[in-house]
């Protein structure tokens, strides 16, 4: 037996503090990078092809990863929608209540015929370089649209290695993922695809799932090729080079047996690694802030160490296994979901038909979930078109915030509690490589939170006249009560903070003296400013969507298999809700009367009606509405005077190098401050010239609106609005919070034809909300179709989650 002396005691004790110390260190690091909740948010899409005049309906899912439930961080979220080149084009703002929102955009006439991206993020994620944002590409299609030409051959195959851990290493136990689909990304299944090394020996047989997902376990040599052939659909063989051997490394591996409560990890090294003495390392399995820390040391006589994981004492969802050197650089990682009680037992959702009355069908919803669901459900026809099923719930909240990459079908995994269903998402999470934190990051960067949750807006006031024992009284708004603020002798501002104001909406300051009288109040306000989204964000990866599955077939350009729904003829058509106003009104036909409007834009003009001025208020909210930047700021002159100039400025997101010509009553505008919160009321109509075509060489290649103001009276949008307008200061909301819409159709020639059937939207149902005890029925209109594709989507108070298609039978229902 061999003797050791005080150095080798020594020696060994400092080892093992400098091991204690490193392990301290990075358990430290990794906590602290992950002290601060995460929020991740998801939409819900009422469908991804939308037409002229249809709503983008949406409902909104913030959850908090670090208690895996509904997040209660945020009060308020921003929606964006791009354009096809990623410029944002609006940026919306909705409030979050306990973790669920709904919205809607309106596909007007600034939306030309393309793809478009919707954002979805809060001011606390710009704390994240791994911010979990939503992003979202939807499709604007017309009545001429065009399908390209697919040049892509379905019939070719793609085969990708994707080994475990991230690299192929000789000599040692190596599991590689298989990816297999075609050009056109539609998943293969195959059984018979063979790896031979180069003398053709065969030496292992894959077979890869309906999601064209397979793995192999090889021991490969440096020196040696090796290849995987598969026969191809035309009958042809293929033969594909398996990736590049490293001739020095390390493994990890895992096993993870649905069927067993431990997963099994082994981490390996090859002679090469070993040649220079023992290889220390540290194997760190971690998930949102929750880290264990294994030593571990490999050597010429221990290759391999094996450990276990107990399932039940590890987080629920991905964990990720990372093996780190000695430095702490990341050598390979693997992802693997723990489940715990299952798909079926955490929510549930059933769907059957009630009854038929003459017009309509009623729709019944069941949970059996334990804990209250919110959830939105969008109808369409079987046969829609405009429902693509990539996105999911599941993929935003249970995969995306660990994986690099896209993931698709998510639904499929989580949809029922099938051990083979388990099978298959290890075989995805096997093939994704490294996640998506980054271990520099987390063991070299401080994380400071620059960033506050938002709650609601913060309205500054801002006094003209000295109050003497008067208060202020804030009249009542639409989320608002009426409310008092009294100062102090001399103070000439004040806030109002948690301030929920709605675009479109005026707000009333009066003075209220001690008896009760009210008069009006000498004063201005302005609100915080909480736009922060990119203006312009990468789509360039983006592949875009197509009107036809990929296995549907080839559709070739010019087409007339393709048929869209049709408004009626009449293309004044304005829908408000569920009301359709077909007439040609007084407004419109004074509008087009008005001596100071042109002849030669009398037809071409936009007529300003209640729905445009309760939407957008203002002519700045209208020009931000369509493709504009508006910025309007105040600023005292020195000296005590207290009068104020306006800094109004325009220009076009689509030519930002040049600004835009204002001609309001055929006047053409130099200084654009009569538009300082000009209210729609005062405007009749108005007209966008993109390409200035009537102000010829003056226009110095610049856009043009025309914006004529009525001969008449304002219109009075609010009943007592005149009484209240004399005794109180009115600020008019042109960035505050969005109105909601009730769902609505537009007037469609026919909801019973082919075209209706396969783009239209049947119905919307946002918010819902169900528990284990009642049930809520869902009455649609009945269009006659016999089978109908309901989507549901929602979140459970617990956190848990839910999402499925299904397809139900109209023309027998229950």
């Amino acid at each position: 037996m061999p003797k050791h002396g005080p150095l080798f005691y020594a020696a060994s004790l400092l080892f093992l503090i400098s091991t204690l110390n490193a392990q301290n260190e990075i358990e430290e690091k990794y906590r602290e990078y992950f002290k601060e909740s995460r929020e991740v948010v998801y939409l819900q899409v009422s469908k991804d092809i939308f037409l002229p005049d249809e709503e983008i309906w949406f409902k909104g899912y913030l959850y908090d990863l670090k208690k895996s439930q509904p997040s209660d961080i945020s009060k308020t979220i921003n929606v964006g929608v791009y354009d096809s080149l990623g410029v944002l084009k609006k940026e919306l703002l909705y409030y979050v209540n306990e973790g669920f929102f709904k919205g809607s955009v309106k596909v007007d006439s600034t939306f030309g015929e393309g793809r478009y991206f919707l954002k979805a993020k809060t001011n606390w994620m710009r704390n994240f370089k791994d911010d979990n944002a939503f992003l979202k590409q939807i499709l604007v299609v017309k009545s001429d649209y065009d399908i390209p030409l697919n040049q892509q051959n379905s019939k070719k195959v793609d085969i990708r290695f994707l080994p475990e851990g991230g690299k192929l290493v000789a000599g040692i136990k190596n599991i590689v993922g298989v990816k297999v689909q075609n050009n056109m990304g539609v998943p293969l299944q195959k059984d018979d695809i063979k790896i031979v090394d180069e003398a053709g020996e065969q030496l292992a047989l894959i077979k890869t799932n309906t999601l064209g997902f397979g793995k192999f376990e090889i021991t490969p040599e440096s020196n040696i090729l090796y290849f995987a052939n598969l026969q191809m659909p035309s009958g042809e063989e293929l033969s594909v080079r398996v990736p590049r051997i490293y001739a020095k490394g390390i493994n990890l591996n895992v096993d993870d047996n649905p069927y067993k409560k431990e997963v099994l990890v082994q981490v390996e090294a090859n002679d090469l690694a070993l040649e220079d003495g023992d290889v220390k390392t540290n194997l760190v399995l971690h998930k949102n802030g929750e880290v264990v820390l294994e030593p571990v040391v490999l050597s010429k006589n221990a290759k391999i160490h094996t450990t276990y994981f107990d399932k039940t004492k590890l987080m629920e969802g991905v964990n990720i296994l990372t093996l780190l050197d000695d430095k702490n650089n990341p050598i390979e990682e693997r992802q693997f979901y723990v489940w715990k009680g299952g798909v079926g037992n955490r929510v549930e959702a059933s769907i059957n038909y009630a009854t038929v009355t003459k017009d309509s069908l009623e729709i019944t919803l069941n949970s059996r979930g334990y804990q209250p669901m919110g959830v939105s459900v969008s109808v369409l026809s079987e046969n829609t078109k405009v429902y693509k099923g990539e996105n999911s719930i599941y993929e935003q909240i249970y995969l995306m915030p660990y994986i690099k990459r896209d993931i698709k079908n998510a639904s499929y995994y989580f949809s029922k509690n099938e051990i083979k269903k388990k099978y298959d998402l290890d075989l995805l999470l096997l093939t994704q490589g490294y996640s998506k934190y980054d271990w520099q990051e987390i063991l070299s960067d401080k994380i400071e939170t620059k960033y506050d949750p938002i709650d609601g807006l913060t309205l500054y006031g801002f006094l003209n006249e000295e109050l003497k024992r008067e208060g202020i009284l804030v009249h009542k708004s639409i989320e608002h009560e009426a409310t008092e603020i009294n100062l102090d002798p001399g103070q000439d501002k004040f806030l109002i903070t948690n301030f929920y104001p709605i675009n479109g909406e005026s707000i009333f300051f009066s003075k209220k003296n001690n008896w009760g009288k009210l008069s009006k109040l000498d004063m201005y306000a302005r609100l915080s400013n909480n736009y922060f989204l990119d203006e312009k964000i990468n789509v360039s990866g983006i592949k875009k969507i197509s009107l036809f599955n990929a296995e549907s077939g080839m559709k070739r350009s010019g087409s007339t298999d393709i048929e869209l729904p049709n408004l009626h003829s009449d293309n004044k058509l304005i829908a408000l809700d569920n009301v359709t106003v077909t007439e040609q009104s007084k407004l419109e036909k004074q509008a087009r009367e008005n001596i100071r409007v042109p002849r030669y834009l009398a037809s071409k003009i936009t007529v300003v009606d209640e729905e445009l001025a309760l939407t957008f208020d203002t002519v700045a909210g209208l020009l931000r509405s369509k493709g504009y930047e508006v910025l309007e700021e105040l600023q005292a002159f020195d000296g005590g005077d207290p009068a104020f100039i306006s800094r109004y400025k325009i220009r076009s997101r689509r030519n930002p190098k040049f600004g835009v010509n204002i001609v309001l009553d055929d006047v053409v505008q130099m200084n654009l401050d009569v538009l300082y919160q000009m209210p729609l009321t005062q405007v009749e109509s108005f007209y966008i010239d993109r390409l200035s075509r009537y102000m010829g060489t003056k226009a110095k290649n610049t856009e043009t609106i025309y914006l004529f103001t009525r001969q008449g009276e304002e219109l009075n949008l609010t009943p007592g609005k005149d009484f209240v307008a004399k005794k109180a200061f009115a600020f008019k909301v042109d960035n505050g919070f969005e109105r909601q819409k009730e769902f609505y159709n537009p007037e469609f020639i026919s909801f019973t034809n082919t075209a209706f059937e396969n783009f239209g939207l049947i119905h919307w149902e946002p918010l819902i909300w169900l528990d284990k005890n009642n049930n809520y029925i869902l009455k649609i209109p009945n269009y006659g179709f016999d089978n109908l594709k309901v989507v549901i989507e929602g979140m459970g108070k617990d956190g848990s989650l839910f999402s499925e298609v299904k397809i139900l039978n109209a023309a027998k229902p229950n």
